[in-house]
Protein backbone atom coordinates (compact mmCIF):
# COMPACT_ATOMS: atom_id res chain seq x y z
CA UNK A 1 0.00 0.00 0.00
CA UNK A 2 1.25 3.24 -0.98
CA UNK A 3 1.45 5.78 1.82
CA UNK A 4 0.19 8.97 1.49
CA UNK A 5 1.57 11.21 4.57
CA UNK A 6 5.45 11.58 5.75
CA UNK A 7 6.40 10.46 8.89
CA UNK A 8 6.45 14.18 9.76
CA UNK A 9 2.74 14.66 9.48
CA UNK A 10 1.68 11.60 11.03
CA UNK A 11 3.75 12.76 13.84
CA UNK A 12 1.95 16.42 13.41
CA UNK A 13 -1.86 14.56 13.68
CA UNK A 14 -0.36 12.54 16.65
CA UNK A 15 0.74 16.04 18.54
CA UNK A 16 -2.62 17.91 17.80
CA UNK A 17 -5.13 15.60 18.38
CA UNK A 18 -7.12 15.92 21.89
CA UNK A 19 -7.24 11.99 22.05
CA UNK A 20 -5.12 8.77 20.75
CA UNK A 21 -8.63 7.70 19.69
CA UNK A 22 -8.78 11.26 17.46
CA UNK A 23 -5.22 10.49 15.93
CA UNK A 24 -5.93 7.12 15.43
CA UNK A 25 -8.60 7.38 13.19
CA UNK A 26 -7.07 10.13 11.02
CA UNK A 27 -3.64 7.81 11.06
CA UNK A 28 -4.69 4.39 10.86
CA UNK A 29 -4.70 4.00 7.02
CA UNK A 30 -1.00 5.40 6.85
CA UNK A 31 0.27 2.39 9.48
CA UNK A 32 2.29 -1.13 8.76
CA UNK A 33 -0.28 -3.24 9.92
CA UNK A 34 1.35 -6.15 7.79
CA UNK A 35 3.40 -9.02 8.89
CA UNK A 36 6.76 -9.77 8.13
CA UNK A 37 5.65 -13.08 6.83
CA UNK A 38 3.37 -11.14 4.68
CA UNK A 39 5.67 -9.08 3.56
CA UNK A 40 8.75 -10.95 2.61
CA UNK A 41 5.86 -13.32 0.48
CA UNK A 42 4.38 -10.42 -1.20
CA UNK A 43 8.64 -9.53 -1.86
CA UNK A 44 8.90 -12.88 -3.37
CA UNK A 45 6.34 -12.36 -5.79
CA UNK A 46 7.21 -8.75 -6.84
CA UNK A 47 10.64 -9.73 -7.64
CA UNK A 48 9.62 -13.20 -9.37
CA UNK A 49 12.56 -14.52 -6.51
CA UNK A 50 12.92 -18.16 -6.05
CA UNK A 51 12.86 -19.28 -2.36
CA UNK A 52 15.86 -21.72 -2.53
CA UNK A 53 18.16 -18.82 -4.11
CA UNK A 54 16.87 -16.39 -1.49
CA UNK A 55 17.87 -18.65 1.10
CA UNK A 56 21.15 -19.49 -0.12
CA UNK A 57 22.20 -15.51 -0.88
CA UNK A 58 21.05 -15.19 2.67
CA UNK A 59 23.11 -17.85 4.77
CA UNK A 60 20.20 -18.49 7.22
CA UNK A 61 19.09 -22.19 7.85
CA UNK A 62 16.52 -23.75 6.02
CA UNK A 63 14.29 -24.07 8.86
CA UNK A 64 14.46 -20.75 10.30
CA UNK A 65 14.86 -19.51 7.43
CA UNK A 66 10.92 -21.02 6.46
CA UNK A 67 9.48 -20.63 9.53
CA UNK A 68 10.26 -16.77 8.92
CA UNK A 69 7.91 -16.92 5.45
CA UNK A 70 5.06 -19.16 7.36
CA UNK A 71 4.99 -16.84 10.21
CA UNK A 72 6.24 -19.22 13.07
CA UNK A 73 8.95 -16.40 13.37
CA UNK A 74 7.61 -12.85 13.82
CA UNK A 75 10.77 -10.55 15.07
CA UNK A 76 14.11 -11.71 14.10
CA UNK A 77 17.09 -9.86 14.76
CA UNK A 78 18.19 -6.95 12.80
CA UNK A 79 21.54 -9.19 11.63
CA UNK A 80 18.60 -11.37 10.35
CA UNK A 81 17.01 -9.11 8.55
CA UNK A 82 20.10 -7.40 7.00
CA UNK A 83 20.91 -11.32 5.90
CA UNK A 84 17.79 -11.49 3.74
CA UNK A 85 18.55 -8.08 2.71
CA UNK A 86 21.10 -10.30 0.98
CA UNK A 87 19.20 -12.78 0.24
CA UNK A 88 16.94 -10.47 -1.86
CA UNK A 89 19.95 -8.79 -3.29
CA UNK A 90 18.71 -5.25 -2.05
CA UNK A 91 20.16 -2.09 -2.88
CA UNK A 92 21.14 0.16 -0.20
CA UNK A 93 17.77 2.12 -0.10
CA UNK A 94 15.18 -1.05 0.31
CA UNK A 95 17.88 -2.42 2.57
CA UNK A 96 17.60 1.09 4.74
CA UNK A 97 13.51 0.85 4.14
CA UNK A 98 13.16 -2.53 4.38
CA UNK A 99 14.83 -2.21 8.13
CA UNK A 100 13.00 0.91 9.26
CA UNK A 101 9.59 -0.84 7.80
CA UNK A 102 10.07 -4.27 10.61
CA UNK A 103 11.14 -1.52 13.47
CA UNK A 104 15.24 -2.02 13.39
CA UNK A 105 17.79 0.41 13.17
CA UNK A 106 18.97 1.50 9.84
CA UNK A 107 22.54 1.22 8.83
CA UNK A 108 24.90 4.10 10.21
CA UNK A 109 28.11 5.23 8.87
CA UNK A 110 29.56 6.38 12.09
CA UNK A 111 29.72 2.57 13.04
CA UNK A 112 32.18 0.54 12.02
CA UNK A 113 30.56 -2.58 11.73
CA UNK A 114 27.60 -0.85 9.76
CA UNK A 115 29.80 1.07 7.27
CA UNK A 116 30.96 -2.16 6.19
CA UNK A 117 27.31 -3.30 5.75
CA UNK A 118 26.73 -0.01 4.11
CA UNK A 119 29.69 -0.46 2.12
CA UNK A 120 28.92 -4.00 0.95
CA UNK A 121 25.00 -2.95 -0.09
CA UNK A 122 26.36 -0.08 -1.70
CA UNK A 123 28.74 -1.67 -4.12
CA UNK A 124 26.57 -4.97 -4.63
CA UNK A 125 28.59 -7.40 -3.11
CA UNK A 126 27.27 -11.00 -1.61
CA UNK A 127 26.60 -12.02 2.19
CA UNK A 128 30.10 -13.86 2.08
CA UNK A 129 31.71 -11.01 0.72
CA UNK A 130 30.42 -8.79 3.35
CA UNK A 131 31.70 -11.14 5.87
CA UNK A 132 34.71 -11.10 4.81
CA UNK A 133 35.24 -7.23 4.98
CA UNK A 134 33.69 -7.62 8.43
CA UNK A 135 36.54 -10.56 9.54
CA UNK A 136 38.97 -8.14 7.54
CA UNK A 137 38.07 -5.41 9.52
CA UNK A 138 37.65 -6.67 12.85
CA UNK A 139 33.68 -6.83 13.25
CA UNK A 140 31.30 -9.49 13.97
CA UNK A 141 29.83 -11.47 11.35
CA UNK A 142 25.94 -11.43 10.09
CA UNK A 143 26.82 -15.47 9.41
CA UNK A 144 26.83 -17.50 12.44
CA UNK A 145 29.91 -19.31 11.57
Amino acid sequence: MEKKKTSGELLDILRNTPTFADGQKEIRSEQITESLAQYLNELVVRRKAKLPDVMRRSGLKKAYFYSLFDGKRQNPSRDVLIQLGFGFEMSFDEIQDFLRHHGAAQLYPRIPRDSVIIYSFQHGLNLIDCDALLLENGERLLTKA
